[in-house]
Protein backbone atom coordinates (compact mmCIF):
# COMPACT_ATOMS: atom_id res chain seq x y z
CA UNK A 1 0.00 0.00 0.00
CA UNK A 2 1.27 3.47 -0.92
CA UNK A 3 0.72 5.24 2.38
CA UNK A 4 1.41 8.73 1.11
CA UNK A 5 -1.14 8.56 -1.71
CA UNK A 6 -3.71 6.77 0.45
CA UNK A 7 -3.29 9.33 3.17
CA UNK A 8 -3.82 12.23 0.77
CA UNK A 9 -7.04 10.65 -0.51
CA UNK A 10 -8.24 10.05 3.05
CA UNK A 11 -7.50 13.56 4.21
CA UNK A 12 -9.27 15.14 1.27
CA UNK A 13 -12.26 12.85 1.74
CA UNK A 14 -12.66 13.55 5.44
CA UNK A 15 -11.33 17.07 5.77
CA UNK A 16 -8.83 15.91 8.40
CA UNK A 17 -5.36 17.40 8.18
CA UNK A 18 -2.39 15.37 9.32
CA UNK A 19 0.18 16.68 11.75
CA UNK A 20 3.72 15.42 12.21
CA UNK A 21 6.14 16.27 14.99
CA UNK A 22 6.07 19.97 15.73
CA UNK A 23 7.55 21.33 18.88
CA UNK A 24 5.37 23.01 21.43
CA UNK A 25 4.79 23.70 25.05
CA UNK A 26 6.02 21.21 27.63
CA UNK A 27 7.43 18.77 25.09
CA UNK A 28 10.98 17.63 24.64
CA UNK A 29 12.84 17.72 21.34
CA UNK A 30 12.19 14.00 21.25
CA UNK A 31 8.44 14.63 21.24
CA UNK A 32 8.70 17.06 18.38
CA UNK A 33 11.38 17.86 15.95
CA UNK A 34 12.67 21.26 15.23
CA UNK A 35 10.86 23.78 14.60
CA UNK A 36 12.53 26.46 12.48
CA UNK A 37 12.35 25.37 8.86
CA UNK A 38 15.20 27.79 8.23
CA UNK A 39 17.60 25.56 10.17
CA UNK A 40 16.02 22.14 9.74
CA UNK A 41 16.77 19.74 6.93
CA UNK A 42 13.95 17.44 7.99
CA UNK A 43 10.64 17.23 6.22
CA UNK A 44 7.11 17.01 7.54
CA UNK A 45 4.03 15.14 6.42
CA UNK A 46 1.89 17.95 7.78
CA UNK A 47 -1.09 18.68 5.54
CA UNK A 48 -2.86 22.02 5.80
CA UNK A 49 -6.13 21.69 3.94
CA UNK A 50 -7.62 25.01 2.89
CA UNK A 51 -11.15 23.64 2.93
CA UNK A 52 -13.27 22.23 5.72
CA UNK A 53 -15.43 19.13 5.39
CA UNK A 54 -18.26 21.10 3.81
CA UNK A 55 -15.92 22.27 1.03
CA UNK A 56 -15.92 25.87 2.27
CA UNK A 57 -12.72 27.88 2.19
CA UNK A 58 -11.20 27.85 5.68
CA UNK A 59 -10.01 31.43 5.28
CA UNK A 60 -13.40 32.84 4.38
CA UNK A 61 -14.87 34.73 7.29
CA UNK A 62 -18.50 34.78 8.35
CA UNK A 63 -20.75 37.46 6.90
CA UNK A 64 -21.14 38.98 10.37
CA UNK A 65 -17.40 39.27 10.86
CA UNK A 66 -16.89 40.73 7.39
CA UNK A 67 -19.63 43.28 8.02
CA UNK A 68 -17.98 44.24 11.28
CA UNK A 69 -14.70 44.89 9.47
CA UNK A 70 -16.40 47.06 6.87
CA UNK A 71 -17.64 49.51 9.50
CA UNK A 72 -14.29 51.30 9.52
CA UNK A 73 -11.39 51.71 7.15
CA UNK A 74 -8.51 49.31 7.85
CA UNK A 75 -5.23 50.79 9.11
CA UNK A 76 -2.47 51.27 6.57
CA UNK A 77 0.27 48.63 6.73
CA UNK A 78 3.48 50.03 8.27
CA UNK A 79 6.02 50.92 5.59
CA UNK A 80 8.79 48.89 7.25
CA UNK A 81 6.52 46.04 8.26
CA UNK A 82 5.33 44.80 11.60
CA UNK A 83 6.18 42.13 14.16
CA UNK A 84 3.82 40.31 16.50
CA UNK A 85 5.25 38.73 19.65
CA UNK A 86 3.19 35.76 20.83
CA UNK A 87 4.04 34.23 24.20
CA UNK A 88 2.70 30.80 25.11
CA UNK A 89 0.81 29.43 28.11
CA UNK A 90 0.65 32.36 30.55
CA UNK A 91 3.44 31.61 33.08
CA UNK A 92 4.30 34.33 35.57
CA UNK A 93 7.51 34.91 33.61
CA UNK A 94 5.42 36.57 30.88
CA UNK A 95 4.78 39.23 33.50
CA UNK A 96 8.19 39.31 35.20
CA UNK A 97 10.44 38.96 32.13
CA UNK A 98 8.61 39.74 28.89
CA UNK A 99 6.44 42.58 30.20
CA UNK A 100 9.32 44.75 31.51
CA UNK A 101 11.22 44.32 28.24
CA UNK A 102 8.22 45.31 26.13
CA UNK A 103 7.30 48.18 28.43
CA UNK A 104 10.77 49.66 27.93
CA UNK A 105 10.02 49.95 24.20
CA UNK A 106 6.32 50.78 24.57
CA UNK A 107 5.69 47.63 22.54
CA UNK A 108 2.63 45.39 22.95
CA UNK A 109 2.48 41.62 22.66
CA UNK A 110 -0.03 38.79 22.54
CA UNK A 111 -0.09 36.21 25.30
CA UNK A 112 -1.83 32.87 24.77
CA UNK A 113 -3.60 31.92 27.98
CA UNK A 114 -4.67 28.47 29.14
CA UNK A 115 -7.84 29.48 30.94
CA UNK A 116 -7.78 26.76 33.61
CA UNK A 117 -4.22 27.65 34.57
CA UNK A 118 -4.92 31.31 35.39
CA UNK A 119 -3.70 32.12 38.90
CA UNK A 120 -2.41 28.63 39.72
CA UNK A 121 0.64 28.34 41.94
CA UNK A 122 3.36 25.71 41.77
CA UNK A 123 1.51 23.89 39.01
CA UNK A 124 3.96 21.92 36.88
CA UNK A 125 6.72 23.49 38.99
CA UNK A 126 5.87 27.08 38.12
CA UNK A 127 3.41 29.83 38.90
CA UNK A 128 0.93 31.24 36.41
CA UNK A 129 -0.32 34.74 35.82
CA UNK A 130 -3.50 35.65 37.67
CA UNK A 131 -6.33 37.89 36.57
CA UNK A 132 -4.58 40.91 38.09
CA UNK A 133 -1.48 40.28 35.96
CA UNK A 134 -3.51 39.81 32.80
CA UNK A 135 -5.44 42.99 33.55
CA UNK A 136 -2.20 44.96 33.85
CA UNK A 137 -0.96 43.54 30.56
CA UNK A 138 -4.25 44.34 28.87
CA UNK A 139 -4.22 47.89 30.20
CA UNK A 140 -0.71 48.29 28.73
CA UNK A 141 -1.95 47.30 25.26
CA UNK A 142 -1.27 43.58 25.33
CA UNK A 143 -3.72 41.16 23.75
CA UNK A 144 -5.12 38.18 25.65
CA UNK A 145 -5.54 35.20 23.31
CA UNK A 146 -6.98 31.76 23.95
CA UNK A 147 -4.62 28.81 24.27
CA UNK A 148 -7.50 26.38 25.02
CA UNK A 149 -9.01 25.53 28.40
CA UNK A 150 -6.31 23.11 29.58
CA UNK A 151 -3.63 23.11 26.89
CA UNK A 152 -5.53 20.59 24.80
CA UNK A 153 -4.14 19.59 21.42
CA UNK A 154 -6.62 20.51 18.70
CA UNK A 155 -4.87 18.62 15.92
CA UNK A 156 -5.11 15.09 14.55
CA UNK A 157 -2.46 12.37 14.54
CA UNK A 158 -2.19 9.57 12.02
CA UNK A 159 -1.73 5.98 13.12
CA UNK A 160 1.67 4.57 12.19
CA UNK A 161 0.79 1.02 13.27
CA UNK A 162 -2.30 -1.01 12.42
CA UNK A 163 -4.76 -1.31 15.30
CA UNK A 164 -6.88 -4.39 16.05
CA UNK A 165 -10.18 -4.60 17.91
CA UNK A 166 -8.47 -6.00 21.04
CA UNK A 167 -5.76 -3.37 21.24
CA UNK A 168 -5.63 -1.12 24.30
CA UNK A 169 -2.86 0.99 22.79
CA UNK A 170 -2.74 2.97 19.56
CA UNK A 171 0.45 4.24 17.93
CA UNK A 172 -0.05 7.68 16.32
CA UNK A 173 2.53 10.13 14.99
CA UNK A 174 2.17 12.12 18.22
CA UNK A 175 0.92 11.05 21.64
CA UNK A 176 -0.41 14.37 22.89
CA UNK A 177 -3.90 12.95 23.26
CA UNK A 178 -2.37 11.01 26.14
CA UNK A 179 -1.13 14.12 27.96
CA UNK A 180 -4.21 15.37 29.82
CA UNK A 181 -6.13 12.28 30.83
CA UNK A 182 -8.57 10.70 31.28
CA UNK A 183 -10.26 12.24 28.27
CA UNK A 184 -12.29 10.77 25.42
CA UNK A 185 -10.74 10.54 21.95
CA UNK A 186 -11.95 9.34 18.57
CA UNK A 187 -10.17 6.90 16.32
CA UNK A 188 -11.51 7.32 12.79
CA UNK A 189 -10.73 6.38 9.20
CA UNK A 190 -13.51 8.56 7.82
CA UNK A 191 -15.93 5.67 7.41
CA UNK A 192 -15.89 4.31 10.95
CA UNK A 193 -15.36 6.19 14.20
CA UNK A 194 -14.77 4.69 17.64
CA UNK A 195 -14.95 6.80 20.78
CA UNK A 196 -12.80 5.58 23.65
CA UNK A 197 -11.18 7.04 26.77
CA UNK A 198 -7.46 7.83 26.65
CA UNK A 199 -5.78 7.23 30.00
CA UNK A 200 -2.14 8.05 29.34
CA UNK A 201 0.83 7.62 27.07
CA UNK A 202 4.07 5.68 26.96
CA UNK A 203 6.62 3.93 24.81
CA UNK A 204 7.35 0.26 24.21
CA UNK A 205 9.29 -1.80 21.67
CA UNK A 206 6.78 -0.86 18.96
CA UNK A 207 6.98 2.87 19.59
CA UNK A 208 5.13 5.68 21.34
CA UNK A 209 1.52 5.00 22.16
CA UNK A 210 -1.66 6.41 23.65
CA UNK A 211 -3.10 4.13 26.35
CA UNK A 212 -6.83 3.36 26.19
CA UNK A 213 -9.19 2.47 29.04
CA UNK A 214 -10.61 -0.52 27.17
CA UNK A 215 -10.05 -2.47 23.96
CA UNK A 216 -10.57 -0.44 20.80
CA UNK A 217 -13.41 -2.65 19.55
CA UNK A 218 -12.61 -2.28 15.83
CA UNK A 219 -9.63 -2.64 13.53
CA UNK A 220 -8.01 0.32 11.75
CA UNK A 221 -5.22 0.58 9.20
CA UNK A 222 -2.12 2.67 9.69
CA UNK A 223 -1.84 5.54 7.24
CA UNK A 224 -5.62 5.66 6.83
CA UNK A 225 -6.66 6.46 10.40
CA UNK A 226 -6.27 9.38 12.77
CA UNK A 227 -6.70 10.02 16.48
CA UNK A 228 -8.49 13.23 17.43
CA UNK A 229 -10.72 14.71 20.11
CA UNK A 230 -14.49 14.42 19.58
CA UNK A 231 -16.63 17.47 18.84
CA UNK A 232 -17.77 18.06 22.43
CA UNK A 233 -14.20 17.95 23.76
CA UNK A 234 -13.03 20.28 20.99
CA UNK A 235 -15.82 22.75 21.64
CA UNK A 236 -14.97 22.92 25.34
CA UNK A 237 -11.28 23.39 24.60
CA UNK A 238 -11.77 26.03 21.92
CA UNK A 239 -14.94 27.90 22.84
CA UNK A 240 -14.93 27.20 26.58
CA UNK A 241 -11.56 28.87 27.07
CA UNK A 242 -12.76 32.02 25.34
CA UNK A 243 -15.89 32.11 27.48
CA UNK A 244 -13.83 31.69 30.65
CA UNK A 245 -11.44 34.50 29.75
CA UNK A 246 -14.25 36.81 28.69
CA UNK A 247 -16.01 36.14 31.99
CA UNK A 248 -12.85 37.44 33.67
CA UNK A 249 -13.21 40.69 31.74
CA UNK A 250 -10.95 40.20 28.72
CA UNK A 251 -11.71 40.63 25.03
CA UNK A 252 -10.54 37.49 23.27
CA UNK A 253 -10.46 37.39 19.47
CA UNK A 254 -7.47 35.25 18.51
CA UNK A 255 -6.32 31.70 19.15
CA UNK A 256 -2.96 30.04 19.80
CA UNK A 257 -2.91 26.30 19.10
CA UNK A 258 -1.15 24.19 21.76
CA UNK A 259 1.94 22.32 20.57
CA UNK A 260 1.79 24.27 17.28
CA UNK A 261 -0.67 21.68 15.98
CA UNK A 262 -3.41 23.11 13.77
CA UNK A 263 -5.22 21.51 10.85
CA UNK A 264 -8.60 21.24 9.13
CA UNK A 265 -10.18 19.50 12.14
CA UNK A 266 -9.00 22.37 14.37
CA UNK A 267 -10.28 24.93 11.89
CA UNK A 268 -13.82 23.61 12.02
CA UNK A 269 -14.08 24.64 15.68
CA UNK A 270 -11.99 27.82 15.68
CA UNK A 271 -13.74 29.52 12.78
CA UNK A 272 -16.85 30.69 14.63
CA UNK A 273 -15.01 32.11 17.64
CA UNK A 274 -11.78 33.75 16.52
CA UNK A 275 -10.56 36.09 13.77
CA UNK A 276 -7.10 34.54 13.52
CA UNK A 277 -4.73 31.80 14.68
CA UNK A 278 -1.22 32.77 15.77
CA UNK A 279 0.40 29.55 14.62
CA UNK A 280 -1.88 28.09 11.98
CA UNK A 281 1.21 27.41 9.84
CA UNK A 282 4.05 27.12 12.31
CA UNK A 283 7.66 26.97 11.17
CA UNK A 284 8.47 30.30 9.52
CA UNK A 285 8.35 33.82 10.92
CA UNK A 286 7.48 35.84 7.81
CA UNK A 287 3.98 36.33 6.35
CA UNK A 288 3.48 37.81 2.87
CA UNK A 289 1.58 41.08 3.47
CA UNK A 290 -0.34 40.76 0.19
CA UNK A 291 -1.52 37.20 0.84
CA UNK A 292 -1.91 37.07 4.60
CA UNK A 293 -4.37 34.37 5.70
CA UNK A 294 -5.19 34.89 9.39
CA UNK A 295 -6.05 31.24 10.08
CA UNK A 296 -2.76 30.13 8.55
CA UNK A 297 -0.50 32.64 10.23
CA UNK A 298 3.16 31.71 9.99
CA UNK A 299 4.97 31.81 13.32
CA UNK A 300 8.31 30.53 14.58
CA UNK A 301 10.32 31.01 17.74
CA UNK A 302 12.79 33.86 18.04
CA UNK A 303 14.97 32.62 20.92
CA UNK A 304 14.30 28.88 21.27
CA UNK A 305 15.41 26.58 18.46
CA UNK A 306 17.02 29.31 16.38
CA UNK A 307 20.05 31.57 16.17
CA UNK A 308 20.30 35.38 16.54
CA UNK A 309 21.70 35.81 13.03
CA UNK A 310 18.65 34.10 11.55
CA UNK A 311 16.29 36.34 13.50
CA UNK A 312 18.18 39.41 12.28
CA UNK A 313 18.06 38.09 8.72
CA UNK A 314 14.28 37.78 8.97
CA UNK A 315 13.98 41.27 10.45
CA UNK A 316 15.94 42.64 7.49
CA UNK A 317 13.51 40.95 5.11
CA UNK A 318 10.48 42.18 7.05
CA UNK A 319 11.73 45.76 6.87
CA UNK A 320 12.64 45.52 3.18
CA UNK A 321 9.34 43.98 2.12
CA UNK A 322 7.03 45.66 4.60
CA UNK A 323 6.08 42.13 5.67
CA UNK A 324 4.48 40.73 8.82
CA UNK A 325 6.62 38.72 11.23
CA UNK A 326 5.17 36.59 14.00
CA UNK A 327 7.64 35.65 16.73
CA UNK A 328 6.90 33.09 19.43
CA UNK A 329 8.49 32.19 22.76
CA UNK A 330 7.98 30.34 26.02
CA UNK A 331 9.25 32.62 28.77
CA UNK A 332 9.51 29.75 31.23
CA UNK A 333 12.35 28.28 29.17
CA UNK A 334 15.84 29.04 30.42
CA UNK A 335 17.08 30.63 27.20
CA UNK A 336 14.18 33.08 27.02
CA UNK A 337 15.42 35.90 29.23
CA UNK A 338 14.44 39.53 29.59
CA UNK A 339 17.78 40.51 28.05
CA UNK A 340 17.21 38.35 24.96
CA UNK A 341 13.76 39.85 24.48
CA UNK A 342 15.14 43.37 24.90
CA UNK A 343 17.86 42.67 22.35
CA UNK A 344 15.27 41.55 19.80
CA UNK A 345 13.20 44.66 20.45
CA UNK A 346 16.33 46.76 19.91
CA UNK A 347 16.87 45.11 16.53
CA UNK A 348 13.26 45.87 15.63
CA UNK A 349 13.59 49.50 16.70
CA UNK A 350 16.79 49.91 14.66
CA UNK A 351 14.89 48.82 11.55
CA UNK A 352 11.88 51.02 12.31
CA UNK A 353 9.56 48.00 12.34
CA UNK A 354 6.27 48.42 14.18
CA UNK A 355 5.26 46.05 16.98
CA UNK A 356 1.57 45.13 17.00
CA UNK A 357 -0.71 42.50 18.52
CA UNK A 358 -2.08 39.63 16.50
CA UNK A 359 -5.53 41.22 16.55
CA UNK A 360 -3.99 44.40 15.13
CA UNK A 361 -2.17 42.39 12.46
CA UNK A 362 -5.41 40.75 11.33
CA UNK A 363 -7.04 44.19 11.06
CA UNK A 364 -4.10 45.60 9.09
CA UNK A 365 -3.15 42.77 6.77
CA UNK A 366 -6.19 40.53 6.35
CA UNK A 367 -8.63 43.32 5.59
CA UNK A 368 -7.10 44.01 2.18
CA UNK A 369 -6.86 40.36 1.10
CA UNK A 370 -9.70 39.06 -1.02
Amino acid sequence: MDRSSTRREFLVATGVGGIMFFSGCFTSVREGYSIDRETSTGTSDRTVDSTDRSGADRNEESDTRKAKKRTSAPPEPPENGAVVFVYDDGPITDYTQAFPAHRAFDAPATTGIVSEWVGRENFMNRDWMGVEHLAELSDAGWEIASHTAEHTTVGTYELVEDATRNDERVYPTGVRHGFWTPKDVEVTDGDRTVRVTATGRGEDDTGRYVELAEPLGASFAAGETVVRYPKDVMKEAVAGSKQDLQAQGFEVETFLAPYDDFDAWSQAFVDDHYVGVANGDHGRRINDPSKYAPYQTRRAYFIEFTEPKLVQRDLDEIAQRGALGVFGAHTHKEKVTEDRIRTTLEWIEERDIEVVTLRNAVEIYASGVE
